[in-house]
């Protein structure tokens, strides 16, 4: 990922967050050439390298969104962002009520190689329908009719959607977003938080144990991410 001056870092964390900074070009899934692949690998490379960037610049966004509220708190300024910042992530936020423990768990990055496999494994290697026609490639859905696609298969009396998103990049963003905010996703924040405490690097098998609400498959989703991410680590790092 291109990496930002010390000067354009400055500017992103405190006057265009919480958009955040572009870094590199958007793009949608026609960009992701799956033709003449050689073989099972030279698939895996070309998705975790087309992915990747794309993961890299959103999870940077919210890590710029992390600086600026660590320097706010240590500062003790910019309290009106910081409110807006907290109720933004679905959190109250009053002089009697600061929780910067729980804000600061709920925005931070996604391990790199869970959105990765997460984003094979929903997308069908970025070849889904959804992925083709909608650039969803965590299969999100929405629940306000037109909000999105049908699925062929829906159940009788159900009437959600899979969202439509006018490229990877919102995609990717959406996703973050959602595992940053859903309840269901709390332990998941709460491992990511404890690995964060005790210096280390993100861990991403611990990461997925708290997906078992992501997929209706619960236990064997986690078990399939999981296995994707120790089969493929060293493509998805890019190594």
């Amino acid at each position: 990922m291109k990496k930002l001056t010390s000067i354009s870092l400055l500017f992103c964390i405190f006057f265009l967050l919480p958009a955040g900074c572009k870094v590199n070009n958007v793009a949608t899934a026609q960009n992701l050439d799956m033709t003449n692949l050689k073989d099972a690998e030279d698939k895996k490379k070309r998705f975790f390298d087309f992915m990747r960037p794309i993961i890299n610049d959103e999870n940077n966004r919210v890590l710029l969104l992390r600086e600026s509220l660590l320097a706010a708190k240590k500062n003790n300024y910019r309290k009106a962002f910081v409110r807006r910042t907290a109720e933004d992530y679905g959190l109250q936020w009053d002089t009697s009520n600061e929780n910067w423990e729980k804000l600061l768990q709920h925005v931070d990055a996604v391990a790199l190689e869970l959105a990765l496999a997460q984003s094979a494994n929903e997308s069908a290697w970025g070849q889904s329908r959804f992925a083709q026609e909608g650039n969803n490639f965590f299969g999100q859905w929405c629940y306000k009719k037109g909000c999105g696609m049908i699925p062929d298969d829906r159940d009788h009396g159900t009437y959600h959607e899979v969202s439509r998103f006018k490229n990877v990049n919102s995609s990717v963003r959406s996703y973050i977003r959602n595992i940053n905010t859903g309840p269901a996703y709390e332990t998941l924040r709460d491992v990511r938080k404890k690995n964060r405490a005790a210096g280390n690097n993100p861990d991403a098998e611990a990461q997925a144990g708290g997906l078992l609400k992501y997929s209706q498959r619960g236990e064997r989703y986690v078990k399939e991410i999981r296995s994707m991410i120790r089969i493929n680590r060293e493509l998805m790092l890019g190594n």
